[in-house]
């Protein structure tokens, strides 16, 4: 619980807030999104669940992932002692424990934490399985609700069903019914209720065409999360990807539809640039393999400074710790591993110390069940590889890496001398290739790091260190929404004049942008001037129809000139867009108020709490409305 120094701790950006708020409204019976799920639904039910028996905790939630990682350790423990022996599953269990980026991400509201311990589940009971040769549908359940977690698992799940096949002659079917059954079960009312929203066949959730392009168009770098030309804000992004297809195809879209013309582009590209395409493919398997962690909800580089992990996630010019060490270890186990299995099944003596080879323990056996995660390593992998590449996606991998690094280790220490030579040989190579940034990544933006420190600050209350955070994101850039919380801070602490310049310099910098000309309406919306802040905010309606901010702010400067209908529209239109807009709903609340309307009032502002508890205008109009 370190991190609760950490700006955001308590204000999620991105992805995690994108979770966050879809819990909120899970936990409170609303409907987030009225079309097929556009994100896997797992986690933000999960943590749904939490806040509904719970309450809106944002520290619990970081209390109870605590210990689902700490039971994911012990489940990497017991796997490891079923596939190899006591003591590299006790190492195992404990570099787990340790390993950094299973920290930082035990505190992230992201799919993480929970996914690494359904996998680690599903795999202790597939080992099980395979060696009692019953309750199949354990594994099953446990791979279904990962896929609903991250449905790149479904590739394993099509692997497992050919390994049932394969390994097993007799009663195979039965096996397979066993396992598949569960698997179905899960994901069956996702892709009803998908149906039912959209009337279009979406299996899980509709983002895969969306990440396809992104990861595979002319400026793909293989780790921006971002189409080209479109906002980098989660919300903008959303819709600039549904406007920008619907511009394309002439008509207005479903998700479904959205991400197949994604997924035409993409492919596209790969048919209109296949060299390019494939060097970009190269470029992702190296940044997969690299010791770098590539961030993407937030820089973990940046973040880190804030909590104790700022000492064990590090990067220098030779190393990157810690994925930089553990990779080139675990190499070595693969290799020896796989070495000494085929010597032994081919009748050969072990090539190995009698040590070593008592760490691999019966190998006849434990072939089928150390194929699966050769299997797990390579194929899920390679589905995310053809996306774009993040520290986070690659979590399980690094996960069910540990107990070859722990063998990686004995291998240099105490293998043959032939194979020690090879170890290191292995060795070697891997950690001059993966830690010296070949393809010359990690120069992030630092402006937009501390910009998101300063909202982070600014939203706690924290002006003084929201304003120096902002300082320094100023002086290296002037990005829209940097100028837009510059303005803000300043009209808080009454200097109007300030932010009249920085809104002038916003729109005069970024006049295509709406989110320039909405800094603009703020400063003239304080200063009482409606009219010019009218002018401003229908420009940026018009540079982007799907700005609620700007339609909310149309909306307010109707309300405060007694205009009702015409606040009405406005605050209608937004919610048209987003139904759990809170600013609109909290807004139209006021108008059914004002309207006479006092129990369609009271009925929004009770919709307010439910979404944003700590929402403290909706609770005193609640409060005087009684």
């Amino acid at each position: 619980m370190a991190r609760v120094s950490d700006p955001l701790f308590y204000n999620p950006q991105m992805d995690a807030l994108y979770h966050h708020q879809w819990a909120m409204a899970i936990a409170n019976g609303q409907e987030f999104i009225h079309d097929a799920y556009f994100r896997a639904p797992l986690y933000p039910f999960f943590l749904g669940l939490i806040y509904k028996v719970f309450g809106v905790n944002l520290f619990l939630v970081r209390v109870i992932q605590a210990l689902i990682g700490s039971l994911s350790c012990g489940l990497l423990y017991l796997i490891s002692r079923r596939l190899f022996t006591e003591r590299v599953a006790r190492i195992s269990g404990l570099v787990l424990t340790f390993y950094p980026l299973a920290i930082y991400f035990d505190g992230e509201l992201l799919i993480a934490n929970l996914l690494i311990f359904l996998l680690l589940l599903g795999f202790l009971f597939l080992v099980r399985s395979q060696k009692i040769d019953r309750q199949w549908y354990w594994s099953g359940l446990c791979f279904g609700l990962a896929t609903i977690a991250r449905p790149n698992v479904l590739v394993f799940v099509i692997v497992v069903t050919i390994w049932l096949l394969f390994f097993f002659k007799a009663n195979r079917f039965k096996r397979l019914i066993q396992f598949l059954i569960p698997v179905i079960l899960v994901i069956a009312p996702v892709t009803i209720r998908n149906y039912a929203k959209s009337k279009r066949l979406v299996l899980i959730a509709w983002q895969a065409g969306t990440n396809f392009y992104i990861g595979n168009n002319p400026n793909s770098d293989g780790v921006t999360a971002i189409l080209p030309n479109t906002r980098g804000s989660w919300w903008g992004g959303y819709y600039d990807v549904k406007r920008v297809a619907e511009r394309a195809l002439g008509r207005e879209l479903k998700g479904a539809d959205i991400d197949l013309y994604w997924l035409s582009q993409g492919l596209k590209f790969f048919k209109d640039n296949p060299f390019s395409a494939l060097r970009l493919l190269l470029r992702k398997c190296y940044l997969w393999l690299s010791g770098y962690e590539v961030s993407n909800n937030r820089d973990i580089y940046f973040f880190k400074n804030y909590t104790f992990l700022k000492f064990l996630i590090f990067r220098t010019d030779w190393l990157a710790f810690p994925f930089g060490l553990l990779f080139p270890l675990s190499l070595i186990g693969l290799y020896l591993s796989k070495k000494n299995w085929r010597q032994q099944l081919r009748g050969n003596p072990s090539i190995l110390p009698q040590k070593i080879s008592s760490n691999l323990g019966s190998l006849r056996d434990k072939v089928p069940q150390l194929l699966l995660v050769y299997l797990f390593l390579i194929t899920y992998s390679l589905s995310f590889i053809i996306f774009f590449v993040t520290a986070r996606y690659r979590m399980p991998v690094v996960v069910l890496l540990i107990p070859f690094a722990v063998l990686g280790i004995d291998g240099i220490r105490q293998a043959k001398k032939s194979q020690r030579i090879i170890s290191l040989i292995i060795f070697i190579i891997a950690y001059l290739l993966f830690n010296f940034n070949l393809v010359q990544i990690g120069k992030t933006n630092q402006a937009q790091n501390h910009f998101l420190a300063a909202l982070g600050f600014h939203e706690t209350g924290k002006i003084g260190k929201a304003i120096k955070e902002l300082d320094q994101a100023l002086a290296e850039d002037s990005a829209v929404n940097i100028l837009a919380l510059a303005s803000t801070i300043r009209l808080e602490l009454g200097d109007t004049y300030g932010a009249k310049q920085i809104g002038q310099a916003s729109v005069r910098l970024w006049h295509n942008l709406a989110d320039a000309y909405g800094v603009m309406g703020n400063v003239y919306a304080t200063l009482n001037q409606f009219d010019s802040a009218t002018v401003y905010f229908e420009q940026a309606v018009k540079l982007d129809p799907y700005s609620i901010q700007a339609l909310n702010n149309l909306g307010n400067l109707a309300l405060m000139q007694n205009d009702l209908s015409r606040a009405r529209y406005y605050y209608n239109r937004a919610l048209a867009i987003d139904p759990n807009f809170t600013l609109a709903l909290f807004h139209l609340g006021l108008v059914n108020y004002y309207e006479g309307k006092k129990r369609a009032a009271h009925q929004l502002w009770e919709r307010v709490l439910q979404l944003d508890p700590k929402n403290y205008k909706a609770r005193e109009a609640l409060f005087r409305l009684q």
